[in-house]
């Protein structure tokens, strides 16, 4: 399901090397896996207390797992559009279940490529259960 990544398995690696220097990334602790074809996954290999929500739970925040579906979502959008400028313009989250575990992992795949927008859609899971999913748009930058 989804659409290919429009680059071969060399160039997915060195573009997710690159995006995986962003301080952004270094600050989440999170990261960026482009190894599957279609795939975007952007996983927080440890759920730190920093991430977890302020209801006294170990939930994590609501606004951690929006930037991961929303890395994960711009990824899927932006790489439809190579060496161009894209990013996200729309970004539903629907929160299925309270996120527990250890680690977190978000997957993403674009759908649809029109000329200037694409659409894409994630699934985040943590130990094993689909806690949200999340919709929306990444669109080319009109200058």
């Amino acid at each position: 399901r989804g659409l290919d990544i429009p680059m071969d398995q060399a160039a997915r690696t060195r573009w997710q090397d690159n995006f995986n220097q962003i301080p952004a990334m270094g600050y989440m602790g999170c990261r960026l896996d482009l190894s599957h074809p279609r795939v975007v996954r952007v996983y927080l290999p440890e759920v730190l207390p920093h991430h977890q929500g302020g209801m006294g739970t170990e939930a994590v925040n609501g606004a951690v797992i929006a930037g991961l579906c929303d890395c994960a979502l711009g990824v899927a959008g932006v790489i439809q559009f190579p060496g161009e400028r894209a990013g996200t313009v729309e970004l539903a989250v629907k929160f299925m279940r309270p996120t527990l575990g250890q680690s977190i992992t978000a997957y993403s795949v674009a759908l649809k490529r029109g000329a200037s927008v694409a659409f894409a859609e994630i699934e985040l899971y943590s130990a094993g259960r689909l806690c949200s999913i999340a919709i929306g748009m990444v669109s080319k930058a009109t200058s």
